[in-house]
């Protein structure tokens, strides 16, 4: 594939959604695109702005902080998987409110419900301190095991 036709591509790939540039590298190295090309296509795109892992990582990251029923750690990941960098200086959310209030509109505060209340929180990607304390602040009912 030639320069233009990369570049076309690239720029097709892109309408449909923000990429990282990892993911837009693969996706143009599945379509047999050189790395030569490639490269050019990717310093074409970035002087024109098109291309900003920094951006999109600080939008992606503010989009399920917004969502507000994540941890950081779910977040972190979801950006690896796009092939990009958590930004150093973010601020992250308040994990401890957001998943007490989590908890609060998701399970009881009945002993038995404890354990599903860890999961929901643990694949959500809270800390296991925040889930710790969260689940201490459960109330010992009567019917403890």
């Amino acid at each position: 594939m030639t320069y233009s036709e990369a570049y076309e591509k690239a720029l097709q790939l892109l309408n449909v959604r923000f990429l990282s540039e990892g993911e837009l590298r693969t996706k143009l190295r599945r379509r047999d695109v050189s790395d030569d090309v490639i490269d050019e296509v990717m310093a074409m795109l970035k002087d024109e702005h098109f291309i900003d892992d920094d951006r999109l990582a600080r939008q992606v990251y503010a989009n399920y902080v917004r969502k507000g029923q994540y941890g950081h750690l779910y977040i972190a990941n979801c950006l690896r998987r796009r092939q990009l960098a958590v930004p150093e200086d973010i601020t992250r959310p308040d994990e401890y409110a957001l998943a007490e209030a989590l908890v609060e509109r998701k399970f009881s505060r009945h002993f038995e419900e404890r354990r599903k209340a860890a999961r929901y929180l643990q694949y959500r990607g809270f800390s296991p301190s925040v889930i710790s304390e969260i689940i201490a602040s459960f109330t010992a009912g009567d019917d403890q095991p």
